[in-house]
């Protein structure tokens, strides 16, 4: 019987002129190089013909561990599998495993569909990633993330922010079903969670409007405090236009042609996906010149730029600047704000509508209403910021427009 070795022969083995072996038996040898250095071998028979296969240098790989490492390649050849192939595959299995991480196939999916989105759609995506996904799952392989580990990280997001949270697990989701697609992971650990009672929907809390009777004093905070130009301009323009908060934090000096006193923005910044125009009432129009001032530097520059990454300024400056200024309401609510006011003073339903961009409920009216009623809207914002104004100074309404008809009064 072929004796086998110890951890004692193994150490204390000495190399000589030429290349030496000790057995360990069933094909397991110590191979000594005359350097003194020392490599396992494993001998097998595959198809007929003998084959070696380096398992390992001596003492990184112990003794037990050749053994238990030469056991696994014998079962492969009992299997009729090539030893050597079979750890090629591995290898080449474990570089692409570890070259997927989240990141880069999340990464990879952003651009992939960054054509296809909004860049507002586009920026919200890329941050929910970088803020809550990226810090704790960002280089880890893609494949190898589970169920529990995407948990642990969106409920410590959802304890401050259920809604990100939520909208975080919705894009993993899309990363992982991308990640599917290009054959770099075989399950979506954000699919199930998704779905789950564990991030439940939080209460829906809706855009807090302004007041009609608080506008004065907040755009007179505005002018007193010691924001910047760019806020300054942005929060009563907002106003004075109706545009949702990204499409107008992103605007470029392109859009905006200050001698026809109209801003054309393009479909990829509206919800709707279509161009708007937009009419510039005259004190618009003034804010902006004078804006253009710090922050025109040509045709692609910013409007409402800032020094932050994006180059414009970020998502929620105008909603703190508000609360800062004592006004515990939301830019987006002078939406609803202007609706009311418009309406209450009977302006046409359908320009209403086109200003703020809204798409028609109705699919066989929106497929007849083709008109942007853009003259309509001139006046009609036109006399909305003259209300503003009106408001500042403490002073009555402004007169209608003689083209506006009170519908009660026709009636």
């Amino acid at each position: 019987m072929e004796k086998r070795l110890t951890d004692k022969s193994c150490k204390t083995a000495k190399p000589g002129e030429k290349v030496r072996y000790l057995a360990d038996g069933a094909g397991l040898r110590l191979q000594l190089l005359p350097n003194g250095r020392k490599h396992w071998q494993l001998r097998y028979f595959l198809g007929g013909k003998e084959s070696t296969l380096q398992i390992g240098a001596y003492p990184a790989v112990t003794l037990d561990s050749a053994r238990q490492k030469a056991g696994s390649i014998r079962e492969l050849v009992r299997e009729g599998k090539h030893p050597s192939v079979e750890r090629n595959l591995t290898r080449a299995r474990n570089f692409k495993r570890t070259a997927a991480t989240f990141r880069v196939v999340a990464d990879e999916w952003l651009e992939h569909n960054r054509i296809d989105w909004s860049a507002h759609h586009y920026e919200r995506n890329k941050g929910l990633l970088a803020r809550i996904l990226y810090p704790e799952l960002g280089d880890l392989p893609i494949a190898d993330i589970d169920e529990p580990m995407l948990l642990r990280v969106l409920r410590k997001a959802y304890a401050k922010t259920p809604e990100s949270a939520r909208r975080a697990c919705g894009v993993a989701s899309l990363a992982w079903r991308y990640a599917k697609e290009t054959h770099r992971a075989t399950q979506n650990p954000a699919r199930e969670i998704g779905t789950s009672s564990v991030l439940k929907k939080p209460p829906v809390k809706h855009f807090t409007a302004i007041q009609q009777d608080r506008v004065g004093p907040m755009l007179n905070a505005l002018a007193a405090s010691g924001c910047g130009p760019v806020v300054k301009t942005a929060l009563p323009v907002m106003l004075m236009t109706g545009l949702r908060d990204a499409s107008l934090r992103a605007a470029k000096w392109r859009e905006i042609d200050l001698e026809q006193g109209l801003w054309t923005i393009p479909g990829e910044r509206m919800k709707s996906g279509r161009t708007h125009r937009v009419p510039l009432p005259a004190q618009a129009v003034v804010a902006l010149e004078r804006l253009g001032e710090f922050t025109n530097d040509g045709p692609e520059s910013f409007v409402f730029a800032s020094h932050g990454k994006a180059g414009y300024i970020a998502e929620n400056t105008l909603r703190v600047t508000l609360h800062n200024l004592g006004f515990e309401v939301t830019a987006h609510g002078f939406r609803s704000l202007i609706t009311d006011v418009l309406n209450e003073h009977d302006f046409n339903a359908d320009a209403i509508e086109r200003q703020l961009d809204h798409v028609i409920g109705n699919k066989a009216r929106a497929a007849y209403l083709r008109s942007d009623f853009l003259d309509q809207r001139k006046v009609m914002m036109q006399w909305l910021a003259d209300w503003c104004d009106a408001k500042r100074n403490e002073m009555p309404a402004p007169a209608m427009p003689d083209n506006v008809v009170p519908i009660r009064q026709a009636a």
